[in-house]
């Protein structure tokens, strides 16, 4: 008996190994894990925008500028919030006191730039909708630069007096 079984185990083992099924799983971190973000939620916005809207040729040469440029004030947002935490971050007494105010305003004026960008696109892109596409764009898009006011204020923090 002991060696019947010893034998359908040995049998099942070589089986197993012949075969060229894989022993696990790849490791699918945006599978395993839900705080991973499977996909950038504004490009999944923007591909909703683009289908609603069912942009032409140049249409969607515009809009993809406008998407550029949205993702440039986001990239820009995010490079600011760390600049801002390493200055936070850095000695308690600067030996500069004006560094960090030139450096804030550095920083904005970037976003200044950055943002006068992105109106630009956005007014070009919007100039270049029908009036059926305007329609549909009031019901799909959001009121403001697509929420980029929020983006520059942090969760959980007040806004400041520039933003």
């Amino acid at each position: 008996m002991l060696l019947r079984f010893a034998i359908a185990l040995a049998v099942s083992l070589m089986a197993f190994v012949v075969t060229d099924a894989p022993i696990a799983e790849p490791l699918n971190r945006a599978a395993e894990n839900p705080f991973v973000a499977r996909r950038n939620p504004l490009e999944s916005h923007m591909d909703e925008w683009r289908l609603a809207l069912r942009l032409s040729g140049e249409q969607e040469r515009l809009f993809s500028a406008f998407a550029q440029q949205l993702h440039a004030v986001v990239q820009d947002r995010d490079a600011a919030i760390v600049a801002a935490a390493i200055d936070r971050n850095r000695d308690s007494a600067p030996r500069d006191p004006g560094a960090p105010l030139r450096a804030r305003a550095d920083r904005l004026s970037r976003h200044v730039e950055n943002l006068r960008a992105l109106a630009d696109a956005e007014t070009s892109f919007f100039a270049s909708l029908s009036d059926e596409q305007r329609r549909i764009a009031d019901r799909v898009l959001p009121r403001d630069v697509l929420g980029a006011h929020d983006l520059f204020r942090r969760r959980g923090m007040r806004p400041d007096r520039n933003g």
